[in-house]
């Protein structure tokens, strides 16, 4: 009988419940997902079955979380993601959030810089959790990520970025995502990137703030490799604050739109 198991292909006989396959392969487990549904010990193998066995609390093997990331998104797209490299400048309600949908997606080697600590204010609309409060951004998030898959290669810089660092921290990176709530420090990084690193394409965000409909998001493009989210208008300020939903789509923006720039070949 031909089965999948843990993404492996298997040609198994006499084998007739999971409580059989669990045995004959000496595998731990204590969940038991058939064709993408629970099911029960006591379930009846069938032909071609995908069955994934998985020990609560474990650590999954990076060759099975590869196989569900290649069912899910596709084997080209799977290879160009974890050949790619982001960086994500400013690890707030932006940079968090983009970064977390960044690792789910696949991407191989991601950059995170922040100089920030997580404070009990943030905790309204960035990734972290309550634990994380006192915790450097970067710390924080790179723990999240690990959290996802221990297998993305994650770099962290702490540090403030300016005119002097920047060329260094970002030198060499596909995707630059500028996520800062400084206005100056957002030119910074954009000029910099457009007029200092050609071959790097920079993706931006402005007005995000308040609970305005998300359909008023646009994107615009500065130069070849440069494109800004965002409706453009409404920024942090007195009495107009800001919120999960609306920081998080923009975030998500920033992150499709990096995954639409690294795919763009395919």
């Amino acid at each position: 009988m031909k089965i999948t198991v843990n993404g492996k292909e298997l040609n198994i006989e006499n084998c007739s419940t999971i409580r059989n396959l669990i045995y004959m392969l000496n595998i731990s487990a204590d969940i038991f997902i058939v064709n993408s549904f629970p099911v029960q010990i006591s379930y009846n193998i069938k032909e071609n079955d995908n069955i994934t066995l998985i020990k609560k609390g474990g650590v999954l093997q990076k060759e099975f979380l590869e196989y569900q990331l290649i069912s899910r998104q596709g084997l080209k797209e799977y290879k160009i993601l974890k050949n790619s490299t982001v960086a994500v400048c400013g690890l707030g309600g932006l940079g968090s959030n983009a970064a977390l949908s960044l690792a789910r997606a696949g991407v191989g080697k991601l950059k995170i810089i922040d100089f920030d600590i997580v404070e009990p204010s943030n905790i309204n609309r960035q990734a972290y959790f309550i634990e994380h409060i006192g915790m450097y951004k970067t710390e924080a998030l790179k723990e999240l990520i690990t959290k996802i898959s221990p297998y993305i290669e994650v770099e962290i810089s702490t540090v403030f970025l300016d005119e002097k660092n920047i060329l260094s921290e970002l030198n060499n990176y596909q995707v630059i995502l500028e996520c800062f709530d400084n206005p100056e420090s957002k030119i910074m990084l954009i000029e910099s990137c457009i007029n200092s690193m050609p071959e790097s394409y920079i993706i931006g965000a402005s007005g995000v703030a308040g609970y305005y409909d998300t359909d008023i998001f646009e994107k615009k493009s500065l130069g070849k490799n440069c494109m800004i989210i965002g409706d453009f208008e409404h920024e942090a300020g007195f009495h107009q604050g800001l919120y999960a939903p609306r920081v998080a789509a923009a975030a998500n923006m920033q992150a499709n739109a990096a995954l639409r720039y690294l795919l763009k070949d395919i």
